[in-house]
C-alpha cells in the first residue's frame, strides 16, 4: 500500500520536528545554564556543592543524558579534593522511561575517583552523603529503577583513615553488571589493576552482585577469584592467585564491611580467610588467616626470596600458619599467631608497626636450621649466639621461649632469646 502525498508530509514534518527539538536540546545541553541548573540539582540532592563541566542532551534511538566533568566537594574538614569526581556520565533509556519507571538502557560511567576517609576523631565523609541520598525512601512507594547494563572504566578509589594511620588506593577498576535492580542480584565482572612503587598487580573476579540503595545493603556472592602480581623481588614470571569467596557485604548504615568464606592458592600456598571492617570503629577491625601445610623453600622462591642452605637438607620442608588480626590503638595486632614448622610447633604475636614478636616454642633442634659450615660445632653457647645474630638482623624486640631446645648435641630446657631493637632499618 503506497502512502498518500498527505501523509508523506505528515511523516516528513513530525521526522523534522523531531530533528529539531533534538537539536534544540542538543544546543541547550551545552548552555552554562542548562550545566549550573543541572548541577545545582546534585547539589541539593548530595547536600555537597558540585560542578560540572558539560551536559548533553540526545534523543536518537530515544533519551540520552551524559554528564561530563562532574566534581562533588569534600564535607569540611576533609580536604579540598573531591569526595567524587568521574570524567563522564552517560545513560540511555527507552521513550517509556519518560513517563514510567526510570530504566535506563545503559549507564557507562568513565574515570570515576572517590576518596572515602575517617578523619582522626573517627568521622567519616560519606555517613551524610549516603543518609541523604537515602532518606525517604519507601519500599512501597520507591520507584522500580532498573539498568540493562552498567559499565564503570577505569575508576580509582583512595582511602584514607587518619585515625589508624591506614592508607589504600585501587586504580583501573572496571565493572561489568547486567540487569542490575534494587535488591535483586545480577551476573558481576570486576577488575582492578594498579602499581604501588616496582610492583604491578591485576586482579578479576566474576560472581553475582546485589545493590539496595535504599536499604544501604550492598553484597558480592558467590565469587571466582584471579590475580597476578610482579615486580622486585618477585621473579620474572611473578606470582598467581586464584580463590574463592562466598560473600562480601557492605552496610552503609552500620558502616560495616565484610568477607567471608574465602579461599586461595597463592604462589603455591593454599588457606582460607575472613574478616570485617568496622569503618567507624577502626578497633572492631577482624582478619582471620590460615593455610593449610605447604613447603616454604618453594614458596620463598617464588617470591624471589629463597631460603638459605641449611645443615640439614630436609628443614623447612613443612610449614602452617593460623593468624587473626585486630587493631589496637591505631596499630594492628596479630594475635594470636598459631602454627607449625616441621615438627616444631608455636605461638606469639606480632605487631608490625612496633617491629614487636613474641613467640613460645614446644621443641627446635637448632642444629639442622644452621648453614652448613656451622654442622661442626660442638659450642652450644656459639651455636645459639649464631642464631640470635640471624634473628637481630632483622631490627626487631624480639623474645622467643623454648620448651626445649636441642642445640650443638645438648638439650635445653626453658631457653629464652631475647633482641632489643636497634633503631636501625634492617637491609
Amino acid at each position: 500500500m503506497r502512502l498518500t502525498r498527505p501523509l508523506k508530509i505528515t511523516f516528513a514534518a513530525i521526522a523534522l520536528a523531531v530533528l529539531a527539538v533534538a537539536a534544540i536540546l542538543w544546543i541547550l545541553g551545552r548552555t552554562p545554564f542548562v550545566r549550573d541548573q543541572v548541577a545545582a540539582w546534585v547539589t541539593e540532592a548530595t547536600g555537597l556543592p558540585t560542578t560540572i563541566d558539560a551536559v548533553s542532551i540526545g534523543l536518537l534511538r530515544g533519551p540520552s543524558f551524559e554528564l561530563r566533568g562532574i566534581a562533588i566537594a569534600q564535607p569540611p574538614g576533609f580536604g579540598d579534593k573531591p569526595l567524587v569526581e568521574v570524567g563522564s556520565a552517560r545513560v540511555t533509556a527507552p521513550w517509556s522511561s519518560l513517563w514510567g519507571d526510570p530504566v535506563a538502557r545503559s549507564l557507562t560511567i568513565e574515570a570515576p575517583v572517590l576518596r572515602p576517609a575517617v578523619a582522626a576523631d573517627a568521622s567519616d565523609n560519606w555517613s551524610g552523603l549516603i543518609e541523604r541520598l537515602t532518606a525517604g525512601g519507601d519500599e512501597e512507594t520507591a520507584p522500580a529503577w532498573a539498568v540493562g547494563r552498567l559499565d564503570v572504566r577505569d575508576g580509582e578509589v583512595e582511602y584514607e583513615d587518619a585515625a589508624s594511620g591506614t592508607q589504600l588506593r585501587l586504580t583501573a577498576i572496571t565493572i561489568g553488571a547486567s540487569d542490575v535492580a534494587p535488591a535483586a542480584d545480577f551476573p558481576l565482572d570486576l577488575q582492578v589493576a594498579g602499581v604501588s612503587g616496582t610492583n604491578t598487580f591485576l586482579f578479576a573476579c566474576v560472581g553475582r552482585g546485589l545493590a539496595d540503595p535504599d536499604g544501604g545493603r550492598f553484597a558480592a556472592t558467590g565469587l571466582d577469584l584471579r590475580g597476578w602480581a610482579g615486580g622486585e623481588p618477585l621473579p620474572l614470571a611473578g606470582v598467581e592467585l586464584l580463590g574463592k569467596v562466598k560473600a562480601v557485604t557492605f552496610d552503609s548504615g552500620a558502616g560495616v564491611a565484610a568477607i567471608d568464606g574465602g579461599s586461595f592458592n597463592l604462589a603455591g600456598i593454599p588457606g582460607e580467610f575472613a574478616g570485617s571492617l568496622h569503618l567507624g570503629e577502626p578497633d572492631e577491625t577482624l582478619l582471620v588467616f590460615r593455610t593449610e601445610p605447604f613447603a616454604p623453600r618453594a614458596t620463598a622462591i617464588a617470591f624471589g626470596m629463597p631460603l638459605p642452605r641449611t645443615t640439614d637438607e630436609t628443614a623447612f620442608g613443612s610449614f602452617q600458619i593460623s593468624v587473626e588480626g585486630h587493631m589496637r590503638a591505631g596499630m594492628l595486632h596479630l594475635d594470636p599467631i598459631e602454627g607449625r614448622l616441621d615438627e616444631t610447633e608455636f605461638s606469639g604475636l606480632f605487631v608490625p608497626d612496633a617491629r614487636l614478636l613474641r613467640v613460645t616454642a614446644d621443641r627446635i633442634e637448632v642444629d639442622r636450621y644452621l648453614a652448613p659450615d656451622q654442622k661442626r660445632r660442638l659450642d652450644k653457647k656459639a651455636t645459639l649466639e649464631a642464631a640470635i645474630a640471624e634473628l637481630a638482623e632483622l631490627d626487631i624486640d624480639a623474645e622467643i621461649r623454648i620448651a626445649e631446645a636441642r642445640v650443638a648435641g645438648a638439650r635445653l630446657r626453658n631457653t629464652v632469646i631475647r633482641v632489643e631493637r636497634t633503631g636501625e632499618t634492617a637491609k
